[in-house]
């Protein structure tokens, strides 16, 4: 019998990426104490609406990850779209544990419209979030249309937007950013998508100027100093009766077995805030298999009458999951009334420990952390009939009220300690290598001002002579991604850097050789990518230089070259001129690699005896749309460079074009 889906289930993380109705996933930032691939590919895919092998093919930055030195590297070949950047010199910080992502979504059609996401969470961006912990997140969005409201809760989210941009801009200055500043030689350059998405944050925080924000982090004062503030100015100044505490990680236990200090601190911050009575209902909620000081500290909560509970289990997940979320509640409980009076809800990155929430970030004893402070309204304690199911508190936070351990302490285990942090993963002296394939030789080669020594290494291991003026010699086609080894102190590291390739695309794979027909094939359902069956062939596998590989073109004998050739001209103009300009980029990137990929074709050699230039009617501005009709905008620009380099390609820049006298 099929079990039917719950009535109500709030998103996962991942799902939090999904680009809405008519937007797709332009760029984005992410930053948080770990990632890995399985998480990160699902909320790509949801991001750009590309699916492993098309986000490859297009070798396209997408998302950005600045996590904890200790986490391992994530290469752009495993998680294509994603660039792990890693952090230059010593942490500010003792761990990077703060959790959130900026997105940003452009329209599929019109250029005008736009719009970004913070994402606050409790957990980490990976497998273990989706699957097995019990975890919160909180996001908002603002669009292009926000900029022209009054009302007051877009105020608000401009000022939390701008709160979190603040940290995450500050934070982008202590990583390797050289990867995305990177330009291949020769090419013009035009406005990245990062910078696009900056403009519309920039737009977006001007709305909240003038408010406090809810978001907020440790970098000047700790999370629990700042607390009482957020309260007053986001809540009702009343004292609330009821205060519940849930983290993932506890103090470490010590042998007098009281309450936690960190936990104290907060019922007396709040106390001395007047935002919580002299005696109040006070629960604290754990995964009992692992929660630190508490587990023996359960007599000492018992004597001040707080209740010890385990965190509570939502109806619609499958199996038990451990307690991961960090969060503090608090509001009033009467008799009369099933509201959650009052109500004001902490939820971050911080554990409720001295480095995680009474520290301010410092190197050896704060790390960096963030969280919001909101006022859920019209919240209900108990589920009733005709009560929304997402006004339930316990369906919105891991709370339950039926058990305790105040009779059984023994239930409790501390579980294991934090272990001290190592640095897995530093920047290298190089950040990436553009390839260039020349007829004797391939390169790759740095645009960098290189002041360390480190060694590129090959297939096998061994390093690279490297040439002053060309670089490293590479045997072989292009790879995606290359080792680098460096020292430092003694100790060697080691990193993959990506390998940029000749239409800028970043660690992408090499593009076979098609024919004329496939060329229009792959354009026709632009700005869709290829169909992801015709990219599973990992093309690095495949021999020879970096030159398109392979094609049923180069066994095929056309009897009408002419007639082809001229139709895939008149497909490609009357497809470009309906392009849309937020799409421009794109489609020229999309049309170069295309045809350069069919610079071998048999049709085009068959043409070639013509002595007859076959792209030049895509030159003449009836054949573009309005906005790219000559080089004196960007756009027309772009798409002159595209044209000389694919008639570079295929052999044609000197021919006369169609009409033309000899």
């Amino acid at each position: 019998m099929r079990k039917l889906e719950p009535a109500f289930k709030p998103l996962s993380l991942a799902q939090h990426f999904e680009a809405p109705d008519d937007f797709v996933g332009c760029f984005g930032w992410i930053c948080g104490y770990s990632a890995d691939t399985v998480f990160l590919d699902d909320a790509l895919e949801r991001f750009t609406r590309r699916m492993h092998a098309q986000r490859a093919y297009e070798g396209r930055i997408a998302l950005v990850l600045m996590l904890d030195p200790s986490n391992p590297q994530i290469t752009p070949k495993e998680v294509p779209g994603a660039i792990h950047l890693p952090l230059r010199g010593l942490p500010p910080f003792r761990l990077l544990h703060a959790k959130l992502a900026l997105l940003g979504f452009r329209h599929t059609s019109d250029a005008r419209q736009w719009r970004v996401r913070l994402i606050v969470s409790t957990g980490n961006w990976t497998r273990q979030t989706l699957e097995d912990s019990l975890d919160l997140a909180w996001r908002i969005d603002l669009c292009d249309q926000d900029l022209k409201s009054q009302d007051g809760l877009v105020a608000q989210a401009g000022a939390d937007l701008g709160a979190a941009w603040g940290m995450i801009d500050w934070l982008r200055g202590r990583f390797d950013f050289r990867v995305l500043k990177a330009r291949v030689p020769g090419r013009q350059d035009f406005e990245s998508e990062a910078t696009t998405v900056e403009r519309w944050i920039a737009k977006a925080t001007k709305l909240g100027v003038d408010v406090e924000p809810r978001f907020f982090d440790n970098r000047g004062a700790s999370l629990l100093a700042r607390l009482p503030d957020l309260v007053r100015t986001h809540a009702s100044q009343s004292a609330r009766n009821y205060l519940g505490m849930g983290s993932g990680y506890y103090e470490s236990p010590d042998r007098a077995n009281k309450i936690p200090p960190v936990l104290k601190s907060i019922v007396d911050t709040l106390r001395d805030a007047q935002l919580l009575v002299r005696q109040p209902e006070i629960d604290i909620f754990v995964n009992p298999k692992a929660c630190q000081a508490v587990a023996g500290s359960v007599a000492s909560f018992n004597k001040a009458g707080w209740m010890v509970r385990e965190a509570g289990q939502p109806e619609w997940f499958n199996a038990q999951r451990s307690l991961h979320a960090k969060f503090i509640f608090s509001a009033s409980h009467r008799e009369n009334s099933d509201f959650c009076n009052g109500a004001w809800l902490y939820l971050g990155s911080g554990n409720l420990t001295g480095p995680g929430f009474a520290n301010a970030m410092a190197s050896q004893i704060g790390n960096l952390e963030a969280g919001v402070v909101v006022t859920p309204e019209s919240l209900r304690w108990q589920a009733a009939r005709g009560v929304p199911l997402e006004s339930v508190v316990t369906n919105l936070l891991p709370l339950q009220w039926e058990t305790d351990f105040s009779q059984e302490p023994g239930s409790l285990a501390p579980g294991s300690e934090m272990p001290d942090p190592e640095v897995l993963y530093s920047a290298a002296p190089v950040a990436y290598f553009f390839w260039m394939a020349e007829e004797d030789a391939n390169w790759l080669r740095t645009s960098e001002e290189l002041s360390e020594s480190f060694d590129l290494l090959d297939d096998a291991g061994d390093a690279c002579i490297r040439d002053l003026t060309n670089g490293f010699p590479w045997r072989g086609p292009r790879p995606r991604q290359v080792q680098v080894r460096w020292f430092v102190s003694g100790q060697e590291r080691r990193a993959w850097v990506p390998v940029i390739d000749e239409f800028g695309r970043v660690a992408a794979t090499i593009l076979p050789r098609i024919d004329i027909d496939e060329a229009w094939n792959q354009l026709a359902d632009f700005p869709m990518p290829p169909d992801e069956t015709e990219l599973l062939v990992d093309a690095e596998t495949e021999p020879t230089n970096d030159a398109p590989q392979g094609s049923s073109g180069d066994a095929y004998t056309a009897s009408y070259p002419v007639r082809q050739m001229m139709q895939l001209v008149e497909n490609i103009a009357a497809k470009q001129t309906s392009v849309s300009k937020v799409d421009w980029v794109t489609w020229c990137t999309r049309l170069e690699q295309c045809l350069v990929q069919a610079a071998g074709s048999t049709i085009l050699e068959e043409f070639l005896k013509l002595g007859i230039n076959p792209l030049s009617p895509l030159w003449h501005p009836s054949f573009r749309p309005a906005f790219a009709t000559s080089w004196e905008t960007g756009e027309g620009l772009r798409y002159e460079s595209v044209l000389k380099r694919v008639e570079t390609a295929w052999s044609v820049a000197g021919l006369p074009g169609f009409g033309d006298h000899a």
